[in-house]
């Protein structure tokens, strides 16, 4: 990789930098340790860069075979050259590339390809039409033109690494007579049976003459042989009684089959690769809208999926199951890729698929005016789009392919009349290309679309942010009656202590306060406004806990800390709680976003590392396929809301107690309850107790009855279910009490520490702080004279000694841990 500013390769006395692979600049230089970090102000945008890759011909005497030069990826204006001749130009970093190549294109030794990347600033500069409305979150706004991500050029949220050069793949292969040039398949459910359709061809078409292909899970399979079509492609049906359904892995099993091409001449089956059976719709009846998955409704609760770097965009392939894992275990359901950021890539669906995750996927456009009206650009998009819909083919784990992010939102919102609202590119050109390829995946045009206006909660999807960004009460998120929130619940969602350490040692060794620069670059903001995501956590913090954040900042800075992360953690538990209750008109939110981009307290519920902040531990414990839920209802009290997202029915009890002081009952009660499958059941605390108490202190007759209410669920076997503690209202500040908060702490043989907890008191809020350690769970409220497990794991691979600090928010001291 080098940095030349002529349009000829760089002369010899310029230094290339050696790269292990194709990467994009900000990747390589950070890969080499010349990164200059995130907030840097050097604009790569105004420079050239080239990339150099020297090889011999990838078969050994194998001139005169015909070859493929694949580029998955070329960030964004680039033109490559292959032995000093131009073999591509191309100007969309979405497109993917493959060249078929002669034989005597390659030398047997000594080629070299090279790459050069443009910059975009002369083309942003050229002079073309003003947008109809401006678009606050991005200084450029004529990148509407060009196809890249707005990745690393959002200021505000979105670190200063633009995407330049090769960000995926680039690879050279034979291509064998039974190699495939095309693959595509639809799979569907029809009348109970499954049908799949299959179009395959070859770089030497007699290659799949009385080939077949094979459909199998388990012992049931299908099977089917290829017949060439008048398009000249090859092609079969393949029919499965009864299959095994695919559905999203908190609702069932995510059911896959293999497809394999048996080939005539008795070689080895080829697998093609998986694909599952579901039938998927919209709900919009009653201006609403849901996902209906196999029949079923389906509340979608997740997150904004943000690529697992900022500078690379993408993670290996061999990754994607260990990142979505523990997603799974909180019991998230969805992602969404979001069009601001990147397309995934083929393992990412993979993943999906086989944990049953489904994906809400936005087409890359984001809030700007684009030019849909202009030939070349409408002609690159459809390239663009026809590429991306066919990998998605046979993928059960897309839900709904969307046109765009917030574009009729912002027009909208700017001002821009009503008729510029709908552009024709997503509510005509995109969604006849897309009833094409993909007839069996819902299209929606805009993530923010119905309603009086595009944003309007109460219709269709919106971006939800009454709670949070604009300070509504916690009830607002069943005030406005929020249908389906395709994002989220944004704050600066503070980070654990081993992203502090990061900070501290950008800081050279200064604790990085929340009001210091280095704090700050990391914390996310709308552009031009007077206020920051810090701010919005703030306020939470004095709406909930009655402690005046500024004097905390300044005075406590530490106990500022802690009330934050408990503060993310109770609101969003709080929303989703109401959203998943019974009767409520929500059926989905995807939190605004999974996972930093930068080191600081940014959107993400995951750090830029990927390690949970204490947003997702609160997200975790309302996420919960089945699990004991609790709303508080106003004059009508607290409601058990028992969510059982599984088919199965559970039979059970749930028992409630009131606390005083968080130890002492003052009313208990118990009822046998049967939660049908796919259901919610509500059932109010006070039907449970004897006589009238005012359990959530709404009628103010007199002081509180209880400070906590206690609730269990427990199957017919005894087994405890879900469990939840609500700490009541009660009048001043957050009261802090000695609540014999003990932990003792085991060393197990892997190298994790199993920490055993037991409060006499209730304790709210319970968390650790140990640098170098990060835990299986925590942000939970731990009930009285009970114990819990908890187990933390190294941040990194060097041993270490566990010594750190356990606490509760309520509590006066905290509890140290060592071993």
């Amino acid at each position: 990789m080098a940095q030349h500013s002529g349009d000829a390769p760089p002369p010899d006395g310029v230094a290339w930098l050696e790269l292990p692979g194709p990467m994009t600049v900000a990747a390589g230089l950070q890969c080499l340790g010349q990164w200059p970090g995130p907030g840097t102000a050097r604009d790569f945008d105004q420079e050239r860069w080239w990339f150099r890759c020297r090889f011999d011909h990838p078969v050994a005497d194998g001139q005169g075979q015909s070859l493929c030069l694949g580029l998955d990826g070329l960030a964004t204006l680039a033109t490559v050259s292959l032995n000093g001749e131009t073999v591509l130009q191309s100007q969309n970093m979405f497109r993917a590339h493959e060249l078929h190549l002669q034989g005597e294109s390659l030398r047997p030794v000594g080629n070299e390809l090279l790459i050069r990347c443009d910059p975009l600033a002369p083309l942003l500069a050229q002079r073309r039409g003003r947008p109809r409305w401006r678009t606050p979150m991005v200084t450029q706004q004529q990148l509407r033109w060009v196809r890249t991500t707005l990745l690393g050029r959002t200021p505000g949220w979105s670190p200063n690494a633009p995407a330049i050069g090769p960000w995926r793949g680039v690879w050279c292969e034979a291509m064998q007579a039974d190699s495939l040039t095309h693959l595509s398949w639809q799979a569907e459910v029809v009348e109970g049976e499954g049908c799949l359709s299959v179009a395959l061809a070859s770089h030497d078409p007699a290659a799949l003459q009385g080939a077949q292909v094979r459909l199998a899970r388990g012992e049931q399979s299908a099977q089917a042989s290829l017949s060439l079509s008048n398009d000249g492609l090859w092609r079969a049906t393949l029919r499965l009684p009864q299959p095994a359904l695919w559905w999203p892995h908190t609702h069932g099993q995510p059911a896959l089959y293999e497809v394999a091409l048996l080939p005539s001449n008795l070689a080895s089956p080829h697998l093609l690769g998986r694909v599952g059976f579901r039938g998927v719709s919209l709900d919009t009846q009653r201006a609403g809208f849901g996902l209906v998955v196999n029949g079923q409704p389906v509340f979608a609760r997740g997150a904004v999926w943000t690529p697992p770097s900022a500078l690379t965009l993408h993670a290996p392939a061999e990754e994607y199951l260990d990142l979505l894992r523990p997603l799974c275990e909180a019991g998230l359901n969805m992602l969404r890729v979001a069009g601001p950021m990147v397309y995934e890539c083929p393992a990412f669906f993979e993943a999906c698929d086989e944990l049953g995750v489904m994906v809400w996927q936005d087409l890359m456009f984001a809030n700007m005016d684009y030019p849909g009206d202009d030939a070349a650009f409408l002609a690159e998009v459809e390239s663009e789009v026809r590429q991306h819909a066919q990998q998605w083919q046979g993928h059960p784990s897309l839900m709904v392919v969307c046109g765009n992010s917030e574009i009729e939102q912002q027009a909208a919102m700017w001002g821009a009349p009503r008729e510029c609202w709908a552009p024709a590119l997503f509510h005509e050109h995109l969604p006849r290309l897309l009833r094409q390829l993909l007839p069996h995946t819902p299209y929606w045009p805009s993530s923010a679309h119905g309603g009086a206006l595009p944003f309007q909660p109460s219709v269709g999807t919106c971006s939800y942010y009454g709670v949070g960004a604009y300070k509504r009460p916690l009830d607002d998120s069943t005030l406005s009656r929020v249908r389906f929130a395709t994002e989220t619940l944004a704050f600066a969602n503070i980070p654990g202590d081993d992203t502090l350490a990061a900070l501290r040692d950008q800081a050279q060794g200064q604790v990085a306060r929340v009001h210091s620069s280095v704090w700050k670059q990391g914390a996310p903001r709308d552009l031009g406004a007077g206020w920051d995501f810090d701010d919005v956590r703030d306020h939470y913090v004095e709406m909930l806990y009655g402690e005046r954040a500024d004097h905390l900042r300044a005075y406590d800075p530490a106990r500022h800390l802690m009330l934050g992360r408990a503060a993310v953690a109770e609101v969003m538990a709080t929303a989703f709680a109401r959203w998943r209750a019974e009767g409520s008109v929500c059926q989905g939110g995807l939190v605004f976003t999974l996972r930093d981009l930068r080191p600081g307290a940014g959107w993400g519920v995951l750090d830029d590392a990927g390690r949970p902040k204490s947003a997702f531990h609160g997200l975790a414990s309302a996420w919960q396929p089945r699990c004991l839920l609790l709303t508080d209802e106003g004059l009508n009290g607290v409601t058990l809301q028992l969510v059982n997202d599984p088919a199965e029915p559970v039979e059970g009890v749930v028992e409630v107690k009131l606390l005083r002081e968080g130890a002492v009952v003052v009313a208990e009660g118990q009822a046998a309850v049967s939660v049908a499958g796919h259901s919610v059941t509500a059932l109010p605390v006070q039907a449970l107790l004897e006589g009238f108490l005012d359990v959530n202190w709404a009628y103010r007759f007199g002081p509180p009855t209880a400070h906590v209410l206690w609730a269990t669920w427990r199957d017919a076997e005894g087994r405890l279910l879900s469990e939840r503690l609500m700490f009541l209202p009660v009048p001043g500040p957050l009261q802090r009490q000695d609540l014999g908060l003990t932990a003792t702490v085991e060393a197990l043989a892997d190298g994790r520490r199993r920490v055993s907890l037991c409060s006499q008191r209730a304790a709210r809020g319970v968390h650790f702080e140990a640098e170098g350690w990060v835990a299986d769970q925590e942000w939970f409220d731990l009930p009285p004279q009970t114990s819990r497990s908890v187990l933390l794991r190294p941040s990194t691979t060097k041993p270490r000694t566990l010594r750190g600090l356990v606490q509760a928010i309520n509590g006066l001291t905290p509890t140290v841990m060592c071993a």
